[in-house]
């Protein structure tokens, strides 16, 4: 059924997420929506917004400004973890509900399940019983395989890999081509830098970098 939505965030991110529902509108009409708002502080692509959307969204800087929020649906389109974290919350405060964005490209096996609010950008990979939490940023050519575990709010960088039985904790990020090997786990709110893998089970807020990777405690839970 066709729905009003509201993105949060007004930079590069939040333009990808802008064409993807435009992309899956294109594909199913019957279910195409429109983005009433966007929620950002600062410089806004507003101009780009309007070309991809047809029409440029009334812009707020809170949630409390945003008309009928309610009733809409709202994805969080940013790329750092703690602010998804924090929006998320944020959100939910104002009684308003996450949507999700899942690209006609994406791939997610029958057996897995994926949490309300999750963009899986195109051609991401979502395998056989993983489970994806809620809020999740799944980017272009990422890899969830067979029984991964991913806590809310993880953000995994294009060309990412969570090998099987492999897990990422809430608030856990990716870099680009980072992989987790399998049975692998990165703890919550920890990092995983570009390029590095992951042979081990790390303990929340560990920034981790290498191959195979090293680090240290660093961040601490929102």
């Amino acid at each position: 059924m066709p729905a009003d939505y509201v993105i949060i965030g007004g930079g590069n991110f939040a333009i990808e997420v802008a064409t993807y529902l435009s992309d899956i509108w294109r594909t199913n009409p019957g279910e195409a929506g429109s983005v009433t708002d966007v929620v950002a502080v600062g410089q806004i692509r507003l101009d780009d917004f309007a070309a991809i959307l047809g029409s440029a969204p009334s812009t707020c800087e809170a949630f409390a400004e945003v008309p009928r929020l309610a009733e809409k649906l709202c994805v969080i389109a940013v790329g750092e973890p703690r602010l998804r974290y924090r929006f998320m919350q944020e959100i939910e405060v104002h009684g308003g509900r996450l949507g999700s964005v899942i690209h006609p490209t994406a791939y997610v096996a029958s057996t897995a399940t994926v949490g309300e609010g999750t963009i899986l950008c195109p051609m991401a990979f979502v395998g056989p019983f993983a489970r994806v939490g809620r809020n999740c940023a799944i980017n272009v050519h990422a890899v969830v395989g067979h029984d991964v575990v991913l806590g809310d709010c993880v953000v995994m960088s294009p060309g990412s890999d969570v090998n099987g039985y492999g897990g990422v904790g809430e608030g856990g990020f990716l870099g680009s081509g980072a992989i987790v090997s399998p049975k692998a786990s990165l703890g919550a709110f920890g990092k995983l830098s570009a390029g590095s893998v992951l042979n081990r089970v790390t303990e929340e807020g560990f920034l981790m970098h290498g191959n195979p990777a090293a680090g240290r405690q660093m961040f601490r839970r929102p």
